[in-house]
């Protein structure tokens, strides 16, 4: 007993307990909310800049109908259609790391990676759909709130 009290008392455990404590719950707090933030953040950046980039396809499907009156090739627009897809599986395995508890920023995040798929889905003008209306619906704008 004379020993746990000496071990207790004893200035150079407490720094190192201390030390371990304050290294385990500092190395939790980055793990837990630093990093997610800085993926986040990252996975925001780079949907503004797909968005940007192909919005000038997505607005303009090309048309399956009328092959001859489209501006850009076929192959452009299945590009944008991966490229945009990519970026809405990225966004479906942020949302796998997002704790369940914090069910409106899933939802909102759900939401937008089911646009971005909408999005790769819209890029072709068929006779029984035209995704211009849809692809131009789809709201980002509560997103970058």
């Amino acid at each position: 007993m004379d020993f746990i009290i000496e071990l207790i008392t004893n200035q150079t455990f407490l720094t190192v307990v201390s030390g371990t404590i304050v290294y385990v719950l500092s190395q939790l707090f980055l793990e837990l909310i630093i990093n997610p933030r800085k993926e986040y953040k990252k996975l925001k950046q780079k949907v503004l800049y797909t968005i940007s980039l192909y919005c000038c396809y997505y607005a303009n499907p090309y048309n399956k109908l009328k092959e001859d009156s489209n501006m850009r090739p076929e192959e452009e627009y299945k590009i944008a259609s991966t490229e945009l897809r990519k970026i809405g599986a990225e966004f479906a395995s942020y949302i796998g790391i997002v704790p369940k508890y914090r069910l409106k920023k899933r939802k909102k995040l759900l939401e937008v990676q089911q646009s971005l798929i909408g999005l790769s889905n819209g890029m072709y003008i068929y006779r029984d759909y035209n995704p211009r209306k849809d692809n131009i619906d789809c709201d980002f704008l509560s997103f970058y709130k």
